[in-house]
């Protein structure tokens, strides 16, 4: 082979490497795919998932608004269990503010004139102040149910709100006028009733 054979020979191997090295740069990483999210929820209570709606009850159990919260990325138990009850106790406060809402704009669309909340609760800005300092109040009657800790050390607090708990703080709050405590005591075993079918049904329609 002559100098100059050889010559075209390597630039040749040369070239071919230099493409090889950058199809090989270019080639994504392959990775096994990973099943994140039930890995991390392996073993955990339907509540963890799907709410109230996956905790099995009796129809004569008693009903409740509850809320889950989470807290994860610390090593203090204690810091974890309140920030998790505290994240349930707000989820709860949503649902009872949209709740006590359309009491009142019920109990207002039945109240014929004289009364005087008969008239307030056309006020929108009016329900919406009562709906505040009822979920304010009661929630003082939320209780921490159960907990439960994923793999990564994520803590999950169910946290519960029953109807009787509900209905006691209510008769309790004199900064509300008697006919109103009322109203809202005659509309809360209904409407916890109904916020027991949605969330059973939720819950099946969501079910892995």
């Amino acid at each position: 082979m002559s100098a100059d054979q050889f010559s075209r020979a390597l630039l040749g191997l040369l070239l071919i490497a230099a493409f090889a090295l950058g199809a090989c740069s270019n080639t994504p990483e392959v990775t096994q795919p990973a099943d994140v999210m039930p890995d991390e929820f392996a073993g955990a209570p339907g509540w963890v998932v799907h709410g109230c709606g996956a905790i099995e009850r009796d129809d004569d159990d008693p009903d409740w608004i509850c809320g889950v919260g989470s807290m994860g990325g610390t090593r203090n138990i204690a810091l974890a269990r309140t920030t998790a009850v505290a994240r349930g106790r707000t989820e709860i406060a949503g649902t009872l503010e949209v709740r006590v809402i359309a009491m009142l704009k019920d109990y207002a669309a039945t109240t014929t004139g004289g009364e005087e909340f008969g008239h307030a609760a056309t006020d929108e800005q009016h329900r919406v102040d009562v709906s505040r300092q009822v979920t304010d109040f009661t929630l003082a009657g939320t209780e921490l149910r159960e907990t439960w800790i994923s793999r990564n050390g994520t803590l999950y607090a169910l946290v519960v709100l029953d109807v009787a708990r509900f209905l006691n703080s209510v008769g309790e709050m004199e900064q509300l006028a008697e006919n109103l405590r009322k109203a809202i005591q005659q509309r809360a075993r209904k409407s916890f009733k109904e916020l027991r079918r949605e969330t059973v049904k939720g819950a099946a329609e969501g079910a892995w």
